[in-house]
């Protein structure tokens, strides 16, 4: 297999991997999400519920993926080949890896599609057209947004091309350098914007409303928000931890990384709490989550605000970065399946996934109400993908990328990699892999099917 010899690329220091492990787990969800879903479930209680799914299930996952990379030394569908014939396994539960490959590159283009919409944000708050709009003309404009294709398509294309144009240049000069400038920049607007916060009057009511422990509030419900929210947040099930893994220079406490990346995940979550809720607060608006938080709400309580403009352009600059540090994680394995598969150069293979990425966000575009049209179903090619990816790909991933760590590969194999955090966390970990993190996952899953 000519994908073999193909020399595997490898980070110029961990802390290049805490970055890149960190911009994945980053995401638009901890902006639109995660504060309204904690507010609302009984505040710090439901972060103590959080805090448990990412310690049960999130971090013994993340390490799973980081494991198998460090293992197989290649792309998700080559690492877990490499290692099932390592372990003595059928090379069919490389599967796994398709699947990843496939949810990256869904969830790609539906990021792609958002930021085509935050950079409209960004453009339309720099000019000053949100000043004073009022919210029904917020949402009037957001639709207007959408369905300007014109825009759009400049707006996505160019930013596919900013994500291609720095993952062409390789592992170290291209994905590791704009992480390492695209993280801390975002982290420091969110820090000036966290600034504002504090000043806007509003803050300790925000922190009231955000982290009062009220655990009444805690339900099936909001386990099941905790489980997926972390399962989905901490990017497992869709390769980019078995590539970063695969591109670690050598052995150590690689389990303190991920816990660490972890943590990191649920500060800013908390972080970003702080900073959208006074905002609401201050034009007397009710909290929200979703598209109607970050394209209607925010623009009309920045809007409301002396200087409103100034912070609006920061938050969306702020945005665009996120979007951007996780295109950048997303593409990389579909990339490295391509050089390796196919014996391509870097440079083809990112031009290629870039392509095709890139076909399917105009697919997106202009097919945006044709399906509904033409088959009866209400559902554009986004909420497809987005039902396809959430749904099924993800977790049917999670789960199997669970049993075939804990019950398929090696134990020698394993205890390589994480021994050297002391062989009590290793069995701790093999417990956890085996037995709670697969009952977890059927759980939810039950639960979903009963519509609890």
């Amino acid at each position: 297999m000519s994908s073999t010899t193909i020399v595997q690329p490898v980070w110029s220091s961990r802390w290049v991997f805490f970055i890149a492990a960190t911009a994945g787990t980053v995401g638009l969800g901890n902006i639109w999400k995660f504060p309204f879903v904690m507010a609302e479930n009984g505040g710090s209680a439901f972060v103590l519920l959080y805090f448990a799914c990412v310690a049960l299930m999130g971090v013994p996952m993340m390490l799973c993926e980081v494991v198998i990379g460090h293992i197989g030394k290649g792309n998700p569908v080559l690492s877990i080949q490499r290692t099932a014939v390592r372990s003595a396994a059928g090379s069919r539960w490389s599967f796994i890896g398709y699947l990843g490959l496939v949810s990256g590159l869904s969830i790609f283009v539906m990021l792609s599609v958002v930021a085509g919409w935050a950079v409209s944000y960004l453009l339309e708050m720099y000019q000053g057209s949100f000043v004073d709009i009022g919210r029904t003309a917020a949402q009037a404009t957001f639709a207007q947004i959408k369905t300007d294709q014109q825009s759009l398509f400049m707006y996505q294309s160019g930013f596919i091309a900013a994500a291609v144009a720095i993952l062409v240049f390789g592992i170290n000069k291209g994905l590791a350098r704009g992480l390492i400038y695209l993280v801390p920049m975002s982290v420091i607007i969110l820090l000036v914007l966290l600034y504002f916060s504090v000043n806007s009057g509003y803050f300790m009511q925000a922190v009231q409303y955000l982290f009062t422990y009220d655990p009444q509030k805690i339900t099936v419900s909001s386990f099941l928000l905790a489980f997926e929210h972390a399962f989905y947040t901490l990017s497992i099930g869709v390769g980019s931890l078995i590539v970063f893994g695969a591109y670690m220079p050598n052995r150590g406490a690689v389990g303190l990384i991920v816990f660490s990346v972890a943590l990191f995940d649920i500060l800013v979550s908390g972080v970003l709490g702080l900073v959208t809720i006074p905002t609401l607060f201050f034009s007397q608006m009710l909290p929200v989550s979703g598209y109607d938080l970050l394209f209607v709400a925010l623009p009309t309580a920045y809007g409301d605000m002396q200087n409103g403009q100034y912070l609006g352009v920061l938050f969306f600059t702020f945005v665009m970065f996120t979007a951007l540090s996780s295109a950048l994680v997303l593409l990389e394995p579909s990339i490295a399946w391509c050089k390796e598969r196919f014996a391509m150069a870097r440079w083809n293979a990112t031009v290629l996934v870039g392509f095709v990425a890139w076909l399917l966000s105009l697919a997106c575009i202009y097919s945006w109400s044709s399906i509904s049209a033409s088959s009866g179903v209400d559902l554009s090619l986004f909420d497809i993908l987005n039902l396809m990816t959430a749904k099924l790909l993800l977790p049917a991933a999670g789960l199997l990328l669970a049993i075939y760590v804990g019950w398929v590969l090696k134990p020698a194999l394993v205890k390589t990699e994480i021994v050297n955090s002391g062989i009590g966390w290793l069995y701790l970990w093999y417990f956890l892999i085996r037995f709670i993190v697969p009952s977890l996952f059927i759980l939810v899953l039950v639960l979903n099917q009963l519509e609890i």
